[in-house]
């Protein structure tokens, strides 16, 4: 049987048949009974997560280190060696992001023209060279224009990923799969806190450079050959031409099953221009902007971490190492609230909790002295806002589904926009506020709460679309899409 006959096999059955929102739909591929596709399905998503997504969390891991090693630097030197003033180092930090979001939506628009497996692995070997090259700044000029362009060539990965994300997999397959990719995340700031105290202590004047350079040239060199592996690892998109690690059934299966997921719609995309106009007019698209701003404006505590850990009275090494158990905890907590989502097709609930969860642990850090109390708010803080995100970047692939091109503009605005955060956060801890740093905290505080309406808000939004999806199928007897709420 043909990919595309099982496709028209599938949307003459749908559309002759009314189901519940509750009821699964059952597939009918290739003659398979349920145990056989059940089989198959299992043994094809194993593969995708074994090329995609070990792939992804690799890379996040240098992706994140390249972008935020700049905090550790700053314990090791780099503030004082380079003369930067507190403004300066601040917009040293937030510049990055400038670069970052420019890149977004037009990288996004060349992706699905071109082929992932290539255009990506080429911007991860661009940036490592960028990163490996602040080794050799000397002053605020310098630093500056190296971050503007390491943000500029970074701009492709994530959106990126998160398109190959939902291309891959089902809407109710995303959130894990987000988590486990954004478990680099975490990777990299727990195990960068721990590599950059060997450097800087281990390494320091070495061939006569200071220990902050060579954890520039070291991290930078390592994103490089993660880039060169990416070229082997990485998969185009399922219709993108034959997968030499897929079957001829398993890359139909790949195709068949993402259609069966949103009632028999091909994964196509559509012109730029129509792509354009439907994300901007849609509703549902800035809702989900409004809470992504507000989730990675309560994480802008990160490029600050281990400044505002060594507030706690330890030294530079020791408050590095002290990071890592609090994004540990914090990826534990992301996967579970993931998982849960997954099993449950939660979405609004599981961004509100967190949120919550993070205020809690903003008020804990501003309102007491003690070590034990305030060390105790960074678990909860770093908990909250993680977990918050995974479940966010899963309810854009669902909320989103068709087309390709639409879903690849709004992953690119979403992330553009929320990003907006790591500029202005940049000057949320300003040095002269520690210990506390209250005006921080209680900022961060404000946004999560922000967080907390406007998902609830989305969420009655997309019951309201359900309930009327459901009258209409009850009058014509047509399946009709239901959103994740």
């Amino acid at each position: 049987m043909s990919a595309e006959k099982a496709q028209n096999d599938f949307i003459e059955d749908t559309a002759s048949e009314t189901r519940n929102v509750n009821e699964a739909i059952q597939p009918i591929f290739d003659g398979l009974s349920q145990e056989e596709y059940i089989t198959l399905e299992k043994k094809l998503v194993w593969k995708i997560d074994l090329h995609l997504i070990t792939a992804l969390f690799g890379i996040f891991i240098f992706n994140i280190l390249d972008r935020s090693n700049i905090a550790s630097a700053r314990l090791g030197g780099l503030q004082k060696d380079l003369g930067l003033s507190d403004t300066q180092y601040q917009t040293a930090v937030s510049i990055m992001f400038v670069g970052y979001l420019l890149g977004q939506i037009p990288s996004n628009l060349i992706l699905i023209k071109v082929n992932p497996s290539r255009y990506l692995p080429c911007a991860i070997i661009v940036w490592g060279g960028l990163s490996l090259a602040t080794a050799g700044v000397k002053n605020f000029g310098g630093i500056f224009a190296v971050r503007f362009l390491i943000g500029f060539a970074e701009s492709p990965f994530f959106a990126g990923a998160l398109l190959l994300i939902s291309s891959w997999y089902k809407p109710s397959e995303i959130a894990p799969r987000v988590a486990l990719m954004y478990c680099g995340n975490t990777v990299a700031n727990g195990f960068g806190g721990v590599l950059a105290a060997g450097v800087l202590s281990g390494i320091t004047e070495a061939g006569g450079l200071e220990g902050w350079r060579w954890l520039y040239i070291i991290e930078g060199a390592g994103t490089m050959v993660v880039g060169v592996i990416a070229f082997f690892l990485l998969p185009d998109f399922p219709r993108s031409g034959k997968k030499t690690w897929l079957t001829e059934q398993e890359q139909r299966l790949a195709e068949w099953r993402i259609a069966s997921s949103v009632n028999g719609e091909l994964d196509e995309t559509s012109s730029i221009k129509q792509g354009l106009i439907d994300t901007v007019t849609d509703i549902k698209v800035w809702a989900l902007v409004c809470v992504q701003v507000c989730i990675l404006s309560s994480q802008t505590w990160t490029y600050f971490f281990p400044s505002i850990v060594q507030t706690l009275g330890y030294g530079k090494i020791r408050s590095l190492l002290l990071t890592s158990p609090v994004y540990i905890f914090g990826f534990i907590t992301s996967l579970g609230n993931s998982l849960i989502a997954q099993r449950t097709g939660l979405r609004a609930a599981l961004i509100m909790w967190p949120l919550t969860l993070a205020i809690v642990g903003n008020c804990m850090v501003i309102a007491s002295h003690s070590t034990a109390v305030r060390y105790t708010g960074m678990f909860i803080m770093c908990a909250g806002s993680f977990s918050a995100f995974n479940v966010l970047e899963a309810w854009v692939g669902s909320t989103i589904p068709r087309t390709r091109t639409k879903r690849a503009i709004t992953y690119a605005l979403v992330n553009m926009l929320g990003n907006l955060s790591n500029i202005y956060g940049a000057y949320f801890f300003p040095s002269n506020d520690a210990p506390q740093y209250v005006n921080g905290d209680i900022t961060l505080s404000c946004f999560a709460l922000g967080g907390v309406g406007f998902a609830a808000a989305l969420g009655f939004y997309l019951r309201h679309l359900n309930k009327k999806a459901e009258k209409a199928e009850n009058e014509d007897g047509i399946v009709r899409y239901r959103y994740l709420v």
